[in-house]
């Protein structure tokens, strides 16, 4: 201040005097400060006075000065220069861990492993982001959001396609970004992640006002248990301490924390972690949080008070779908651009347009020396990637599942190893781990030939014990819902990085090696394994786990597994005369026993409507159970559970699930008094009848039979057109 010369230098002298106490030289500061701006000839001139004081205190690099004297400007309507701001931005240390972390996420891959093999390049760009305008409404997305209808989401009024700048937008209101992001297994959220990280390190993401971003996993147990800030510091130096207090002091204001895997939590850390501390405003009010979840989980974060924004990762449109299948098939790039130009722009090469085509008046001459064309620049790999792409038209419900990247990648994989499609997940995972296993072998033991690895159930037997030593590993973390392993946790399992096989990957926690398996799903395939093939209480197991969400996806791995043959399972099915049907009017207001089937046990989808006392929900995932057991017993049983064999569905399935509904239909066997099916999409249509025309649907009739189309305007518009 005496070198600006706002103060005398009595003053300055008065400070370094030794016996007095800081109390008395504040207090001295303060008074000689007061008279300054009392003698001041104007109150412009007053106002400047105090403006070149605040700037010296912001300048001085002390947090509390800092924040102090901004407050004191702002309330003043005074602006702070840019050279002041560069300096009082953030303390040495916070300035220093946050390059550190920069220059940590700027190495760390968007795509965190290169198996399953990664799709083409720009993996997360041709990912499609719609931001939900109405957290509380899901019933119309809900038709076609889980499974394969991406370009049918995108166009419903409820969503808004935004770009991944867009998911840190600031809000109107004052507080602090809350975003939750939901989507399938391996949709890519945790790649959503790590492209935010890239943008904030490169310095390229918009609305970049965080002096520091933490990326906090919560499949890791210490983040997930962290009782403290500091132990959401992933990477630990000897900053950590102070740069936790900086902002526990700021209450969180420029910190983003991004907690990924929320559905990884247990029932009890959801509601007792720090993690939903922070994420629910109770502690760091002032952080920005965002969290992504599996969307079986999130119904509860979207009762989050004021959320900022509900984004859903959709994943992969139709036309991307074909785009990630040629370029992952086709390395070579100029004729895989070829391909995609040519297969998507040229209208005859798709079912939608066929007729078009055939009515068109078009030089046929033009359209063979397109063709020609094609085949002579098409090699093995070119050719390979259309018949997939052609097959896949076919199997309604493998590409229903294309959309997920993770699913898209092991079905290449399959086709291109095996040359057909499988008909259940099951089938497909465990043809990927077989393919995965194999690769371990090439790479690892010369004594094997891949190609004698013909099942999981027959490996030789220095792959065999490894194998069931992980099966059970997977199931026993799974049941206490923990992702991640020590070495030592390993090594208690007589296992080793020679014998994971390759369905294992390492990464570094707080300076420890940590290992995890390649994808949740995966350990929930392997876990369902060990529960079909060496747990001697399969059935138990399967009921102790049906109510847990936590094993949904798992008991659908049981199910392929087991067929669900045994009597025990029948249980599950024999609903004891399910209401199902629709009831009489009742003044003038039709009534529903039921309200049908639902996404999610605890989650009732669709309009408000009247419901009986002996109200119940069957979930989708009967369906699912049932599809991927392809057991026709199963079927017949839950169909002559139902009452007067009418069933109401008024909720919103995806296509896929679609798929499953057909299935069970045609499986029945018996006659159907009345099914009424509301809101049914074209492409559910297609699904559904589909399912409903093989040999033996003749099996299966209804008396009467109600379908309310759901067309969107786009697709009306097109075909008036």
């Amino acid at each position: 201040m005496y070198a600006k010369g706002l103060i005398p230098q009595q003053t300055k002298e008065d400070m370094l005097v030794l016996g007095v106490t800081d109390s008395k030289k504040a207090n001295n500061l303060v008074h000689v400060i007061e008279q300054h701006l009392e003698s001041c000839l104007t109150p412009e001139k007053a106002k400047q006075y105090f403006i070149a004081i605040c700037l010296v205190l912001i300048n001085k690099q002390h947090h509390t000065l800092t924040d102090i004297a901004t407050s004191m400007l702002h309330q003043i309507g005074q602006s702070i220069p840019d050279d002041a701001t560069s300096i009082c931005s953030i303390p040495d240390n916070v300035q220093k861990y946050a390059d550190i972390m920069k220059q940590n996420y700027k190495h760390q891959d968007v795509v965190s492993t290169d198996w399953p093999p990664r799709i083409g390049r720009d993996f997360f760009g041709r990912l499609a982001l719609v931001e939900k305008q109405d957290s509380c409404t899901q019933t119309k997305s809900a038709w076609h959001l889980l499974r394969g209808q991406v370009d049918e989401t995108v166009k419903l009024a409820e969503n808004k396609k935004i770009s991944l700048e867009d998911v840190i937008e600031p809000t109107d209101n004052s507080l602090s970004l809350r975003v939750v992001i939901d989507g399938p297994p391996g949709i890519g959220k945790t790649t959503l992640c790590h492209k935010m990280l890239h943008m904030w390190s490169n310095g390229t993401l918009l609305h970049q006002k965080y002096d520091l971003v933490l990326y906090c996993p919560l499949r890791n147990s210490k983040i997930a248990e962290a009782t403290t800030i500091a132990d959401l510091f992933e990477y630990g130096r000897y900053e950590v301490p102070v740069v936790a207090e900086w902002f526990e002091k700021r209450n969180g204001e420029g910190l983003l924390i991004i907690f990924d895997g929320w559905d990884e939590l247990s029932e009890q850390l959801r509601q007792s972690s720090l993690a939903g501390s922070i994420i629910y405003r109770k502690q760091l009010g002032d952080c920005s949080t965002i969290v992504t979840s599996r969307s079986y989980a999130s119904a509860l974060l979207l009762k989050i008070p004021n959320l900022s924004r509900h984004v859903q990762v959709i994943g992969f449109s139709e036309k991307e779908i074909s785009t990630v299948i040629i370029q992952a098939i086709q390395k070579n790039s100029e004729v895989a651009q070829y391909l995609i130009e040519l297969y998507i722009n040229y209208p005859c090469m798709t079912d939608e347009r066929d007729e078009d085509c055939n009515d068109s008046d078009t030089d046929t001459s033009t359209d063979e020396d397109i063709c020609d064309s094609l085949c002579n620049q098409s090699d093995e790999n070119s050719q390979l990637a259309l018949k997939l792409i052609d097959d896949l038209k076919v199997r309604d419900d493998v590409r229903s599942l294309c959309y997920v990247p993770l699913v898209c990648s092991m079905v290449i994989l399959v086709y291109c190893k095996e040359g057909h499609l499988p008909t259940t997940l099951t089938q497909l995972y465990e043809n990927f781990i077989l393919q995965t296993i194999r690769r371990h072998a090439k790479k690892c033991d010369a004594s094997i030939k891949p190609c004698t690895l013909a099942s999981l159930s027959l490996l030789p037997v220095q792959f065999a014990k490894p194998f069931q030593k992980m099966c059970q590993l997977a199931y026993t973390n799974l049941a206490n819902t923990t992702m991640t392993f020590s070495s030592h946790q390993l090594h208690q399992q007589s296992l080793n990085e020679a014998n994971y096989l390759g369905l294992m990957s390492t990464f570094i926690d707080y300076g420890e090696e940590k290992y995890q398996f390649l994808h949740l799903s995966i350990q929930e395939f392997l876990a369902a394994w060990w529960i079909a093939k060496h747990e001697g209480k399969t059935e138990e197991v399967f009921m102790n786990h049906f109510d847990d969400d936590h094993f949904r996806m798992c008991l659908r791995f049981v199910a392929g597994l087991t067929h669900l043959e045994h009597k025990s399972y029948q249980q599950c099915f024999n609903k004891q005369q399910l209401e199902l049907h629709c009831k009489n009017i009742l003044l003038g207001y039709q009534t529903y026993d039921l309200h049908g089937f639902c996404q999610n046990l605890d989650i009732v989808l669709g309009r408000p409507h009247y419901t009986t006392d002996n109200f119940d929900n069957v979930a989708v995932l009967l369906f699912q159970l049932l599809y991927e057991a392809q057991n026709t017993e199963l079927c017949q049983i839950l169909a002559k559970s139902i009452k007067n064999q009418s069933l109401c569905l008024r909720s919103s399935l995806s296509l896929f699930d679609w798929l499953c509904l057909g299935y069970f239909l045609k499986n029945s066997k018996i006659t159907w008094n009345h099914l009424h099916l509301q809101n049914v999409g074209d492409q559910s249509l297609s699904a559904f009848t589909a399912g409903l025309s093989s040999n033996n649907s003749l099996q299966t009739q209804c008396k009467r039979l109600e379908v309310c189309l759901f067309v969107s305007i786009e697709d009306s518009a097109h075909k008036n057109e």
